[in-house]
């Protein structure tokens, strides 16, 4: 499976592989992620967006559990 690195300019965002970063970056995109492991460019961008949403779930989850904790040990005091 081929790695893809994913660049950002703007509001766009382009999957491409090793090879085609250099143009990229003289375009002014930035890198957004550094390598994703797809079969091709939309499949590593689709894997950028779940990966993206399992970081908000983590987030959420995270501060989920810290206020749940935080009430527990308020009504155990």
């Amino acid at each position: 499976m081929p790695d893809y690195r994913l660049y950002q300019k703007g509001q766009t965002i382009k999957a491409v592989n090793l090879l085609q970063q250099d143009a990229l970056a003289g375009e002014g995109y930035r890198l957004l992620w550094n390598e994703v492991h797809a079969d091709n460019a939309e499949a590593a961008l689709l894997r950028f967006e779940r990966l993206q949403q399992e970081d908000e779930q983590r987030a959420q989850e995270f501060s989920t559990d810290s206020i749940i904790s935080s009430v527990i040990n308020l009504i155990a005091r």
